[in-house]
C-alpha cells in the first residue's frame, strides 16, 4: 500500500472516530444545558450559564454568538457555545479551504435568528387534506393524496428500516442552521436513521426550527433533500410554504424549459415570491444503479439494457432563497404594462432560508458543499454557495455522459488485430444497431450542449457586475457601500465569482469536447455508410447475375413453349369431329406446316436484333401505304361532289344563252362569254369567287378577294357565307321576274 492510501485510510478512520466523538459531545451539551435550566431561575443565572467555561474541546477559528442583541452590544466577545464551531471535515482542516481565521467581527453576520416553527404529522395531515393542489403538485403527490388509506395510517413517514415502498430508502438529506457566526451546523439524527428509517430522520431535521432548549438560534436554515419521496415532498410543501411558493418549485421542476433563473420578482403580488430567488437546473444524467427515477421524470423505458445501452434520464432541481426581514427600498416599475408600479427589494442582511430540491437518480451529488470551515456573512452567500455546488455537480454528470457516450463509439483496443470486428463496425447488420447508435450519441451530445448553453447563459444573465458589487436595484442591494460589513461582503462575492467564471470556462469546455466527439461520430457514420453501400453494391451484382441467368431460362422456357402454341392451335381446329374419317392425314399436315412454319419464322427473326428491325420497318411501310390508301379515298369522294355542284350552276345559266343571257346578279353576258362559259365549266369556287368579284364592282366595293381572307379566318365566316349565298339567290330570282 502507497503512502497515499495509508494516508487517506488514517483520514477516514479519523473523520469516522471524529464524528462519534462530535455525537457524543453534542449530547452531553444537551444534558448541561437541560441541567443548568433546571437549576437556575434568576437572571444572574442566566447570566452565569452565558458566561460558562467552555467545554475543553476543538474549537471553532470563530466564536458561536448565541445571545440577544443587546448582550452582544454590552458585552462585547463570548466564548463558544459548542458544536458549531467544530470543523466537520479533516480534510478541510487540512487544507484550509474557504476558511475565515481572519475575519472576527461578529457584526459582520447576520444577527437576527429566524422564527421559531414546529410541526408534527397530524398538522401534516390536515395539510395534505386540505390543501388545494395545483397539477404539479398533484402530479408529485399522486401517490400520497390519491390513496386516502394512506392518508387515514398512524404512521405518515415511513418508520421502517430497508427498501421501502415509495422508495425513501433512496433519499437523501443535508439540513444545516447558521448560527450568528456564520458557521453551519448540520442538523441530522443518525440514531433515527440507524433505528427507525431515513425519511424520519428528514422528517425530524425539517419539522422544528429554533426550539428551546436549544441555546444556538439560528439566524439561516440550508435544507437540502435528495431524491425524496412523494410523502417527503408533501413534508416540504407543509414546512416550507410560510417562506416559498412550493407550488412554483414543484413545477420547475416537472416542466421541460431548460435550466432558467428567476430572480426578478419584486415586483410581483405574492409577497413570498418579492422576498425569494429561484434558481432552476434541468438536463441529463446516467441513471445509478439500484436508482428508480421518479414516474413523473422523462427517463429510460426499456427494462433489459442490452450490451452497450446508457440509461439516460433528465434531471432537475431548484436552489431558492428567502429572505424573512422587511424591505429597505421601494423600487419603480419600468415595464409600461406592469401591473404593480412599484417593488421592493428586501435586507440581504436579515434572517434567510435556503431550499435545494435534487431530483437526481443517481449517486454523483456533492454532499461536502457546505461545512462549519465556511462561514457564511448572510443568506446571499449562502445561496450562491449552493448554486456553485450546482453547477459543480452538473459538470461532472456531463462528464460522466460523455464518457460513457465515447466509451460507446470507439473501438475496442483489439479492433487492430481482430478482421471480424473491423468487419462488424464497418458494415451495418440487419437490426441497423451501429446506424441507431451513432445516431443517438450524436444527437444526445447535441441536446446535452443545449442544455450547457442554457446553463451558462442563465449565470451571465442573471449575475452582472451591478449584482457583484451590491449596486443592482432588486437583488440584494447594499445600502451603505464603504461599511465595513459591506466591503467584507463584496469581498466574499469576489471570490465567489472568480469560482463561477471557472466552472463556466469549464462548461464551455465541455461544449468543445462534445462538439469534437459529434464530428468524430459523423465521420464514424459516414464511414458505415460507406462499407454498407460497398457491400449492397457487391450484392446488387450478384443478384444482378442471377437475375440475368432467370431470364435466359425463362427466355429458353418462353422459346419452348412457342413451339407448341401453334401445334395447339391446330389441333384444336382439327378437333376429333373435324379429322377426317380416312387415314390419310394429309390437310392435317399441310395445314399443320402453313400455320407453324411461318408462325416460326416470325418469331426466330424477332429474337434476333436484325429481324426485329427488318419488320419493324416493314411495319411502318405498311402502316403509311394503309394511310396513303385512306386519305386517296377521302379525297375522291371530295371531289365527286364537287363536280356535281358545278353542273347545277351550269344548268341554270343555259337558259339565258340567245341575245345574251342574264346571269343571277343582274348584268347580260354576250353571247360569246354564254358559249363560253358553257364550253368551259368553271369550279363551283371559281364561279363563286367570279360572281361575288362583279356584284362588289357594281356596288362599289372592295373587291371580294380582299375581303374574304378575313371571313375566311374569322369564327363566323361559314354563317357569313350562307347568309350571302342566300341573299344571291333572292337576288337572282327577282331579276329574272
Amino acid at each position: 500500500m502507497s503512502q497515499a492510501e495509508q494516508v487517506g485510510d488514517l483520514l477516514k478512520q479519523l473523520d469516522a472516530q471524529r464524528d462519534a466523538y462530535i455525537e457524543s459531545f453534542r449530547q452531553i451539551h444537551e444534558l448541561l444545558a437541560q441541567n443548568l435550566a433546571a437549576t437556575t431561575s434568576q437572571p444572574a443565572a442566566d447570566d452565569r450559564i452565558l458566561h460558562r467555561p467552555s467545554i475543553t474541546g476543538p474549537r471553532s477559528p470563530r466564536p458561536s454568538v448565541t445571545h440577544a442583541a443587546s448582550e452582544r452590544r454590552a458585552g462585547g466577545r463570548k466564548s463558544s457555545a459548542g458544536l458549531a464551531t467544530l470543523t466537520t471535515s479533516s480534510e478541510s482542516r487540512r487544507t484550509g479551504d474557504d476558511s475565515d481565521v481572519d475575519a472576527d467581527d461578529e457584526d459582520l453576520y447576520v444577527s437576527v435568528p429566524l422564527g421559531a416553527e414546529k410541526y408534527d404529522e397530524e398538522t401534516l395531515r390536515s395539510h395534505l387534506r386540505a390543501y388545494k393542489w395545483n397539477q404539479y403538485g398533484a402530479k408529485i403527490l399522486a401517490s400520497v393524496i390519491d390513496s386516502p388509506t394512506r392518508l387515514q395510517q398512524p404512521q405518515l413517514i415511513h418508520n421502517k428500516l430497508g427498501e421501502a415502498e415509495d422508495r425513501s430508502h433512496l433519499s437523501h438529506y443535508s439540513v444545516y442552521d447558521v448560527g450568528a457566526d456564520g458557521a453551519p451546523l448540520p442538523v441530522d439524527f443518525p440514531h433515527i436513521e440507524r433505528e427507525q428509517s431515513k425519511a424520519q430522520a428528514i422528517w425530524h431535521a425539517i419539522k422544528e426550527i429554533n426550539q428551546p432548549p436549544k441555546e444556538r438560534l439560528a439566524v439561516g436554515r440550508i435544507t437540502i433533500l435528495r431524491e425524496p419521496s412523494p410523502m417527503l415532498f408533501g413534508a416540504a410543501h407543509h414546512t416550507l410554504s410560510p417562506h416559498f411558493d412550493v407550488d412554483e418549485l414543484f413545477k420547475h421542476l416537472i416542466d421541460v424549459s431548460g435550466t432558467s433563473p428567476h430572480m426578478h420578482r419584486s415586483f410581483d403580488d405574492d409577497l413570498r415570491k418579492q422576498k425569494s430567488f429561484v434558481f432552476s437546473f434541468e438536463y441529463f444524467t446516467i441513471i445509478g444503479p439500484e436508482c428508480v427515477p421518479m414516474k413523473w421524470q422523462l427517463a429510460d423505458q426499456q427494462d433489459e439494457r442490452k450490451a452497450g445501452h446508457i440509461a439516460v434520464t433528465r434531471c432537475s432541481s431548484v436552489v431558492a432563497l428567502a429572505l424573512t426581514g422587511p424591505a429597505i427600498r421601494k423600487v419603480r416599475n419600468p415595464h409600461r404594462r406592469a401591473k404593480n408600479a412599484f417593488g421592493f427589494a428586501y435586507d440581504p442582511w436579515s434572517a434567510w432560508h435556503v431550499l435545494n430540491l435534487q431530483c437526481y437518480p443517481d449517486w454523483h451529488a456533492t454532499m461536502d458543499i457546505h461545512d462549519s470551515t465556511k462561514h457564511y456573512v448572510n443568506g446571499v452567500e449562502a445561496f450562491l454557495t449552493t448554486l456553485l455546488g450546482e453547477y459543480r455537480d452538473a459538470q461532472k454528470r456531463f462528464e460522466q455522459i460523455y464518457k460513457e457516450i465515447t466509451k460507446l463509439v470507439t473501438p475496442p483496443l483489439d479492433f487492430i488485430f481482430n478482421s471480424d470486428l473491423r468487419d462488424t463496425l464497418l458494415f451495418e447488420d440487419s437490426e441497423f444497431t451501429y446506424s441507431r447508435r451513432y445516431f443517438w450519441a450524436y444527437q444526445t451530445l447535441g441536446m446535452m450542449n443545449d442544455s450547457i448553453k442554457l446553463m451558462v447563459d442563465a449565470y451571465e444573465d442573471t449575475f452582472t457586475d451591478d449584482v457583484w458589487e451590491g449596486t443592482h436595484k432588486t437583488l440584494w442591494p447594499l445600502l451603505e457601500q464603504n461599511s465595513s460589513r459591506n466591503v467584507y461582503f463584496k469581498k466574499k462575492m469576489a471570490s465567489l465569482r472568480a469560482k463561477f467564471e471557472k466552472e463556466m470556462v469549464a462548461l464551455r469546455k465541455i461544449i468543445e469536447e462534445n462538439d469534437d466527439r459529434r464530428e468524430e461520430i459523423n465521420g464514424l457514420k459516414e464511414e458505415l455508410f460507406k462499407g454498407t453501400s460497398i457491400q449492397e453494391s457487391r450484392k446488387s451484382v450478384e443478384n444482378t447475375e442471377v437475375s440475368i441467368l432467370q431470364g435466359h431460362n425463362i427466355k429458353i422456357l418462353t422459346m419452348v413453349s412457342l413451339v407448341f402454341i401453334p401445334l395447339t392451335f391446330v389441333t384444336s381446329v382439327f378437333g376429333m369431329t373435324n379429322m377426317p374419317s380416312r387415314e390419310s392425314y394429309w390437310l392435317f399436315g399441310c395445314v399443320t406446316v402453313a400455320v407453324c412454319v411461318p408462325f416460326f419464322v416470325l418469331i426466330g427473326s424477332l429474337n434476333t436484333t436484325t429481324g426485329m428491325r427488318f419488320w419493324r420497318a416493314k411495319t411502318a411501310a405498311l402502316l403509311r401505304n394503309i394511310g396513303r390508301f385512306l386519305a386517296w379515298l377521302i379525297s375522291c369522294g371530295g371531289r365527286r361532289k364537287d363536280d356535281s355542284d358545278d353542273e347545277d350552276d351550269m344548268s341554270e345559266s343555259d337558259s339565258g344563252i340567245g341575245n345574251g343571257s342574264r346571269t343571277q346578279f343582274g348584268y347580260r353576258l354576250s353571247n360569246a362569254q354564254s358559249l363560253r362559259a358553257r364550253t368551259r365549266p368553271l369550279s363551283r369556287q371559281r364561279s363563286r369567287a367570279l360572281a361575288e368579284d362583279l356584284e362588289a364592282r357594281k356596288e362599289g366595293l372592295p373587291a371580294v378577294d380582299a375581303v374574304r381572307p378575313e371571313l375566311d379566318r374569322s369564327p363566323s365566316s361559314m354563317l357569313a357565307k350562307m347568309m350571302m349565298h342566300e341573299r344571291k339567290r333572292t337576288l337572282r330570282y327577282s331579276t329574272d321576274v
